[in-house]
Parts: structure tokens; sequence; C-alpha cells
């Protein structure tokens, strides 16, 4: 019996010590081992900027020489297809944009250099969302979501933030017009501008 109250007794003061001991920032914390629990804190700071972005690829040719294209048409004016795109559009360009902000709304918007020639303006070039289908040759204009290219900057589209990199891919479409005159073998090339900014 006496032992047991001489265990008791020594048992006793290390029972009250054992504590979860915490600390803060910076802090050095002591504790008995073993027995005590130390815990300690730090803070983590995380910082994202807002950021927009863009990502254009596909420079587009239309070859109407080429063995594969019907020209001319049997109706002006005639639609075509590109013969030949960088991108992975095969009816034109590809178009990716970016936005990690909620709070501010993103535009994105496309506009020409000028026309391709004295007898091919830029207004025969037109863009829609991709997927949209071809009119028929002898439509004018060709109706559907097909706005043809200014060289004013015309929008095309909007938003509230992106979930990654949002697609807002083009098609490219060539309205042929009887009055069209030939072109120097290595044809006639315009500049086709995007742009994206927030608001």
């Amino acid at each position: 019996m006496k032992l047991t109250w001489i265990m008791l007794i020594v048992l006793a003061p290390t029972l009250v010590l054992a504590t979860i001991i915490r600390g803060g920032p910076g802090d050095r914390i002591m504790g008995f081992a073993p027995g005590d629990t130390l815990v300690d804190t730090l803070y983590v700071t995380v910082r994202v900027p807002a950021r927009i972005g863009l990502y254009v690829n596909g420079n587009t040719e239309f070859d109407l020489g080429d063995p594969a294209v019907t020209f001319p048409p049997v109706v002006f004016p005639g639609y075509y297809d590109p013969t030949t795109v960088s991108g992975t559009n095969t009816d034109g360009i590809d178009v990716e944009v970016f936005s990690n902000s909620q709070a501010l709304t993103w535009y994105l918007q496309t506009n020409g250099s000028g026309d391709f020639s004295a007898t091919i303006a830029l207004d025969q070039l037109f863009y829609a969302q991709d997927g949209e289908p071809n009119p028929a040759d002898g439509t004018d204009p060709p109706g559907g979501n097909w706005l043809p290219f200014t060289t004013t900057y015309t929008q095309i589209a909007s938003g509230l933030g992106t979930t990654g990199w949002q697609d807002e891919s083009q098609d490219f479409l060539f309205q042929a017009e009887v009055d069209d005159q030939p072109t120097p073998a290595a044809g006639e090339t315009v500049v086709i501008r995007y742009r994206v900014y927030a608001e």
C-alpha cells in the first residue's frame, strides 16, 4: 500500500505538466519530453494577379486556282473556304482568350488592314464563330452570323472571366465577285488583327 502512494505522488507532477503549448510565428517554444505537445504556426500568403491573355494561330490562304476548287462559280457571288490554314481550325483560325477576373469584362475584337487590291475589297472576307454554315452561292449578303471584315475594330465576344483558355476560334469565308481581277502569282495579302482588353 505504501508503494502505491509513492507512485501516485511521483506521477502526479508529470500529469499536471503534460499540456499543449502553442506559439506564434517566430516564437521559440519549449516543453517537456515526453509529455508536452508543441504547436507552432506560420502564415502563407498567395498573390494572384488579374490577367488576360490572347492566342491566335492560323495564317490562311484562299487559292481559287487550286485544282480542287471550282472557279468561277456557277453564280456570283461565290463563297470559298480557305484552301490552306496553319492552325488546327480547317475553316479559319484558332483564337483563344484567357481572363481570371470575374470583376472585369473582357472584350475580343478584330479588324483588317485594308483592301486586298483595287478590285478585291476587304469586306469580301467574312468571319464567323467556328462551325457557322456556309451560305449558298448567289446569296448577297451571305446571311447567318457571317460578318465582313472592316478597318474598324469590331467586337466578336465578351465575358466575365473564362474557364482556362476559352475557345473563340473563327471561320473565314471569301466572297468572289464578278469584277475581281487576277492577282499576282503570290496573291494579295491583308493583315488581320485580334485584340483583347478588360475593363
